[in-house]
Formats: C-alpha cells, sequence, structure tokens
C-alpha cells in the first residue's frame, strides 16, 4: 500500500534553529531558502528517530557500501543512468561538490563559466578559490529563458575555460533544459575540453510536457565528460543532514575528483548517511511524486494569482523547480534594496533578493513554492495587499 503524506500540515519551525524562519523578523512569512515546509517521509522520521533512540553516535564505516549503493540505486531508478558504486563518493552538500570540482579541474586564475542569473553559490565557490566566474547570460523571451550558444562557444573557447557548471533544472529561472539545449552544450564542451559539472538536485520538480533529461543519458560523450551532483535534500526536505552524493561515469574524471575531495578530509554524518539512503533506496519514492504533485498545483495557484490581482509583477509558470522567479520591474522601485525592503516591511513576505543571483536578476525576486498551501495563499494576500496600497 502506498503511503500518503499530508502536505497540507502546518508545523511550527521557529523553535528548531531553522534557518528559513529566523532570517526575518518575527510576522514576516519567510518563502525565501530552498528547504520546503514539510515534514520528511515517514520512513525518513523513523529511521532517523531509531538511530537516535540508540544513543551511541560513533564514526560511520565508510567502506559499508549502503551509500553507494543507493546513490546507484537513484541514479538508475530516476535519472536513467548507471553509474559504478566505486564512482559515487560523499560530500556534505551540493555546494561542497561544486567548491571540490572547482579544485579537481582548474588553478588558480582558470575561468568557470556557468549560466546567471545563477545560485549565488556558484558563483562563490568559484571566486574565493581565485578563479574567474565568467556567465553565460540567459535571455529571458517571453517569459522563456533561452541560451546565447555564440556566446556560450566563444567563452569555452578561451583556453583559461576549464570548467563549466551547470544548473539543470536550473536556479533560479526554473529553466528545464532540452534535450537538444544539452546536446549542443556537450559537443561545444567536448570541442573544448570543458569539464561538465550538472547540478541535478531539482530534477523531481518538473511540470507538464517537460522532463528532465539527466545529463549522461544524452550520449557517450556526454559521459564521459561530466559529473552529475545528486542530493535528496530538496525532494525530501533533509537539507540540515548534510549528505550529498556525486556520480561520475567516466574514470579518469573520477579519479581527478576523489583527488580534490581527499584534500579536504570529509567525514560523513551517521544521520545524513542514513537518511540519504532511506530517500534513495525506493521507500520514499511515493514522496517524491506527491510533493511534486503537491508544489505544481502552489505554483498554478500563485501564478494566476499573479496575472489576475497583481500586475506590477510578472509571474510565469516555471519548467521545473519548486521556485518562482518573480520580475518585479513593474512595481516602481529603482533599486533591489528598496524592493526588499518593500517587500519585508510592507508585504511581510521574505524572499531572496534578485541581484545576489547576477545582475541579470536585478529587481527580481524568488519565491519558494515548497510549503502547505494555506501559506502560499496569506502570501499572496499579503503582496496584493502592500501593492494596491502603493496606489
Amino acid at each position: 500500500m502506498t503511503l500518503k503524506h499530508n502536505f497540507d500540515e502546518i508545523i511550527d519551525r521557529t523553535h528548531t534553529n531553522s534557518s528559513k524562519w529566523l532570517k526575518y523578523p518575527k510576522g514576516v512569512l519567510p518563502m525565501w531558502v530552498a528547504d520546503s515546509d514539510f515534514k520528511c517521509p515517514q520512513p525518513v522520521v523513523e529511521a532517523v528517530t531509531k538511530l537516535a533512540q540508540f544513543g551511541v553516535y560513533g564514526y560511520p564505516y565508510v567502506k559499508e557500501g549502503g551509500f553507494e549503493k543507493a546513490t546507484v540505486a537513484w541514479c538508475k531508478r530516476r535519472l536513467g543512468f548507471d553509474v559504478p558504486e566505486d564512482h559515487c563518493d560523499y560530500v556534505p552538500s551540493l555546494g561542497t561538490a561544486l567548491a571540490v570540482a572547482v579544485k579537481a579541474f582548474t588553478e588558480v586564475g582558470d575561468n568557470v563559466i556557468m549560466q546567471s542569473p545563477i545560485y549565488p553559490p556558484f558563483t562563490a565557490v568559484t571566486v574565493k578559490n581565485h578563479r574567474n566566474a565568467i556567465y553565460n547570460s540567459l535571455k529571458l523571451v517571453d517569459g522563456v529563458y533561452t541560451i546565447d550558444f555564440e556566446d556560450f562557444e566563444k567563452k569555452c573557447s578561451d583556453p583559461k575555460t576549464k570548467l563549466f557548471l551547470l544548473c539543470n533544472p536550473h536556479n533560479p529561472t526554473g529553466r528545464c533544459f532540452s534535450r537538444e539545449d544539452l546536446e549542443r552544450m556537450v559537443d561545444i564542451c567536448c570541442k573544448y575540453n570543458v569539464v561538465i559539472f550538472s547540478d541535478e538536485v531539482h530534477s523531481d520538480f518538473v511540470y507538464g510536457d517537460h522532463k528532465h533529461v539527466s545529463l549522461p543519458t544524452i550520449s557517450e560523450k556526454a559521459r564521459n565528460q561530466c559529473l552529475v551532483g545528486v542530493n535528496p535534500s530538496k525532494t525530501f526536505n533533509i537539507a540540515g543532514l548534510r549528505t550529498a552524493g556525486v556520480a561520475t561515469p567516466n574514470k579518469k574524471l573520477q579519479e581527478q575528483y576523489q583527488a580534490a575531495l581527499a584534500s579536504c578530509k570529509l567525514g560523513r554524518n551517521i544521520f545524513g548517511d542514513l537518511a540519504y539512503q532511506i530517500c534513495f533506496n525506493g521507500e520514499c519514492d511515493y514522496y517524491a511524486d506527491q510533493v511534486c504533485e503537491y508544489v505544481e498545483g502552489n505554483i498554478d495557484y500563485a501564478v494566476k494569482f499573479i496575472q489576475e490581482n497583481i500586475p506590477g509583477i510578472k509571474a510565469y509558470k516555471p519548467d521545473a523547480t519548486y521556485l518562482l522567479w518573480l520580475d518585479c520591474k513593474g512595481l516602481g522601485f529603482k533599486t533591489q534594496e528598496e524592493l526588499d525592503k518593500f517587500f519585508v516591511e510592507e508585504c511581510k513576505v521574505g524572499l531572496n533578493p534578485g541581484r545576489s543571483f547576477g545582475i541579470e536578476g536585478d529587481l527580481f525576486l524568488r519565491m519558494n513554492m515548497a510549503c502547505p498551501r494555506a501559506y502560499v495563499e496569506e502570501g499572496m494576500k499579503r503582496i496584493a495587499a502592500a501593492v494596491k496600497a502603493m496606489k
């Protein structure tokens, strides 16, 4: 019998040292950082509770193999590609995974290319390691972000460009890149020997006729040029357990990645390791499917509400992710700071500033839809009332 999860359940997180709920002043509804307000799948809760009650929390045995088996199973079942168990590596987060890729495949002064607007850690792990972050800006055309392939190839052709940090599905725009787009990017990266790190953590949230295409499924050429980052944190809301994985079909790339990883000496978390395995071994697939359906309902509600009631904001349904990327230029604010202040102080809703994703995000906001429907309805009501009061 398939378990049924109650995503409408309201859970008070304010007493749990939650980054999401403690950042903004009391009374501000937080709909920003990408963790959800849903309880984890019941099999995870039960397994972690049992381990907690055991009362001994020593070092986990890293050669036990459960983590690697779960990664292989997830990649096969949900992403559609095969990878050997010994080509699966533990990292505490995808941010860490990106930083290790920068260390593994580039030197100080090299270029790392990414598609902006982009999730801020992509830039941070690049520049903090003294590499050059270069941007292939996505172009917004009628609510759809498209790739400037001429610019992409020009930047990849620079001999200093060694690594492409791909975000697919794309955060914050919600774009789910087509097979044709991915094939063109792979061809260009192979032509100039640019390694691709594909962050696919939002791959369970894909809507309508769109389909997530995992990079190794494109071709043998793609398999030999890429690494794939996977993480149950978005789908199953276990980000605080700090456990993610990197799957690398190509042995040479995996050896390079492992060498950089070894230099960081990252130890595993026994609770995170256990939760990762429960999430990825198949027990929680019911939850992954149900949460996608529920979040899509939230997105449909919010986009329709904004289009009908808040003409100063442009909203479109994303292909993927549980994030809305809101164009707020029509509200009349001159700076991102003014816009952010208005949302916190007048709307009483806390969102991610678009400018933090790059200059292309100026006067945008990112809104998290992975929450009970009641939060979405309340957030929309607050924003509409504050905007109306501006007139």
